[in-house]
């Protein structure tokens, strides 16, 4: 199966960070972790390039509308 590292970071750390990152996981089946020192979360996810990231995206869509304020996705790859 094809896989693709997206990028998340976290931009204010705290309680609603966490819960978001902690719905974006259990959205998209993966093992919770934690933000390394600079806040940055590598998610894996089974799919490649714009479709990876989109499957991010919209698991960020979906764990509530303020998702943008605490965290930021790495800019959608080019096919």
């Amino acid at each position: 199966m094809a896989e693709a590292a997206v990028k998340v970071r976290v931009l204010r750390r705290g309680k609603r960070a966490a819960e978001l990152l902690a719905a974006v996981f259990h959205k998209l089946g993966l093992e919770p972790r934690e933000p390394d020192d600079a806040g940055l979360v590598t998610l894996t996810v089974g799919s490649r390039g714009p479709q990876a990231w989109e499957m991010v995206r919209d698991a960020l869509d979906a764990s509530g509308p303020d998702w943008r304020e605490w965290l930021h996705l790495e800019p959608r790859p080019r096919r």
